[in-house]
């Protein structure tokens, strides 16, 4: 079995292949077309974080089975690519946590006391003690923005340094915050507390330019910026006019939105803000660490087919398995729907499987479920793989129920989700091989797809309501494409699934909302 190793990986990783068998090639730097042509070559892939291995360069992979990411984030790597082609994907999830913390620490105390430009003036000769007044960490607050490894591994420390610890992660359990002696509270108020903000998140739609104008205005004057998490999260032109007008008083970046980092990056030219060259988790011992993990993991595969350490390996499988994908994509709707119909706190999601064809198939698709999820109310990388124990960190307890055929289907996913305001059921079939339709919802029985823009409320069971909303949306020029109806026994109450075209924004749905007879109108995006 062939392996590739590049962008520099420790030697023990190569070493430690040889000795279980593997052909091993060494190459520091490819260009995308040289990479293209050697990948077609090679069973196993390994890279850390400057190697992109795009959609483009995996379609030329022909013989590729795993790529082995020596450090945690797989943003380089196309992961819908990779699984398209049944290509394993391992990370080292851990093993750069203690690097990527001290360094988050060291650039926490360079942007209190200035000290890098205190030193590069020494240096230049000039001694200007009164320039370089700093701040005490000392009875400050740090606002900690993501708690995963890393952010937790910060707050420990800071501790150490009598700083009150703030944070926000959404799915953190307030009682596990509580333990770690941090305080959880909304994002807003982080900002608006906050003497230091330190960032912990990954990059992505939701992330992208968290830190901008917008926020920024909410922050205290003085505030003190970290960043060695992904470049993007903070708009960088944003940053550098908030710290020329006085509101941020220092900022510190290991990473950037571009990198190299542009030379004429307006960052570049503030004498209050530190940079690194994503180096945080540069460290003898991360780098050792990493290389011998992924080459430990990928022999364990080799040898025992244990896939420790892999990011999509369900998804790999069940991908190429014609018979239930279609259900996995309604299990993966339900979960995405539930989770933006029912607000709180999770508590408990209950995924119940229907027919024996579904039987064998119950963990996939309990996986599926808590993906759409997750999917929605974390914004984090989630797959097959790493959703069950992202429940169980966030404090949602997974229940799983397998049943006999149902009354009235022969194969029917249900999922009742639970949280600390309300609770919610819905089922879903499949029609055919791919007619996917969701047909229970709470005492409702109905019948509509789970696709585009979806308007659902309950309603009063009497006549005009429906044509009331109807004219609602005219008047906001919102098309609807289709209409399901349904009631309770007692027929009192309807629901009502209106699938629109295009978008329908919150003066729209506010508009709906004051209709008489109408309650708690939702829109769903699938």
């Amino acid at each position: 079995m062939k392996a590739l190793i590049l962008d520099n990986i420790e030697k023990t990783c190569g070493a430690l292949l040889t000795q279980h068998g593997f052909e091993v090639t060494e190459k520091a730097k490819l260009s995308k077309d040289d990479l293209k042509a050697d990948i077609k070559h090679y069973d196993v892939v390994l890279v850390r974080s400057a190697t992109k291995l795009t959609a483009d360069i995996l379609d030329h992979a022909d013989r590729l089975k795993l790529v082995g990411r020596a450090g945690a984030g797989v943003d380089n790597i196309d992961l819908d690519a990779a699984t398209r082609k049944g290509v394993i994907v391992m990370n080292t999830p851990g093993g750069n946590t203690i690097s990527a913390a001290e360094h988050t620490c060291g650039l926490i105390l360079s942007v209190a006391r200035l000290i890098p430009q205190a030193h590069g003036e020494v240096k230049q000769g000039v001694w200007d003690k009164k320039k370089w007044l700093g701040r005490e960490l000392d009875g400050k607050t740090l606002a900690v923005i993501g708690l995963g490894k890393i952010g937790r591994e910060v707050a420990a420390r800071m501790q150490a340094f009598g700083m009150r610890i703030i944070a926000f992660d959404p799915m953190l359990p307030s009682e596990v915050a509580h333990k770690l002696g941090i305080e959880l509270m909304p994002i807003e108020d982080n900002f608006r507390q906050a003497d230091f903000i330190t960032v912990h998140t990954p990059y992505n739609d939701a992330t992208r330019h968290l830190l901008s104008r917008k926020t920024f205005e909410l922050m205290k004057d003085g505030v003190r910026i970290v960043n060695c998490a992904r470049g993007g999260i903070i708009h960088e032109g944003d940053l550098a006019e908030a710290i020329l007008a006085g509101k941020v008083a220092a900022a510190a970046l290991d990473v950037f939105e571009t990198e190299p980092i542009a030379a004429d990056n307006p960052l570049l030219k503030l004498d209050n803000v530190v940079v690194t060259p994503h180096i945080a988790a540069s460290t003898v011992e991360a780098q050792e660490k990493v290389a011998v993990q992924i080459a430990e993991q990928i022999v364990d595969w080799k040898h025992t087919g244990k896939l420790v350490g892999a990011v999509n390996a369900s998804a790999v499988e069940l991908a190429q398995n014609s018979e239930v994908k279609s259900y996995l994509t309604l299990s993966e709707k339900l979960g995405a729907m539930q989770a933006q119909l029912v607000t709180g706190k999770p508590r408990s999601i209950t995924i119940t499987i229907s027919g024996d064809f579904l039987r064998k198939f119950s963990e996939a698709i309990a996986a599926a479920a808590l993906k759409g999820l997750l999917d929605e109310i974390q914004h984090k990388e989630t797959n097959y793989i790493n959703v069950f124990s992202m429940a169980a960190d966030l404090g949602i307890a997974v229940h799983q129920r397998r049943e006999k055929e149902h009354i009235d289907y022969t194969s029917l996913i249900r999922i009742d989700y639970e949280t600390d305001e309300a609770k919610r059921v819905l089922g879903g079939v499949v029609l055919g091989a791919k007619d996917l339709r969701v047909v229970m919802f709470d005492q409702f029985v109905c019948e509509f797809k789970p696709e585009g823009n979806i308007l659902i409320y309950e309603n009063d069971d009497k006549p005009g309501v429906v044509a009331r909303v109807g004219a609602r949306l005219l008047r906001s020029n919102i098309n609807i494409a289709n209409l399901s109806l349904s009631r309770n026994e007692e027929k009192t109450k309807a629901l009502t699934i209106i699938s629109i075209d295009g978008e329908m924004d919150d003066a729209a749905l506010r508009r709906v909302e004051k209709v008489d007879g109408v309650y708690h109108p939702r829109l769903i995006r699938l």
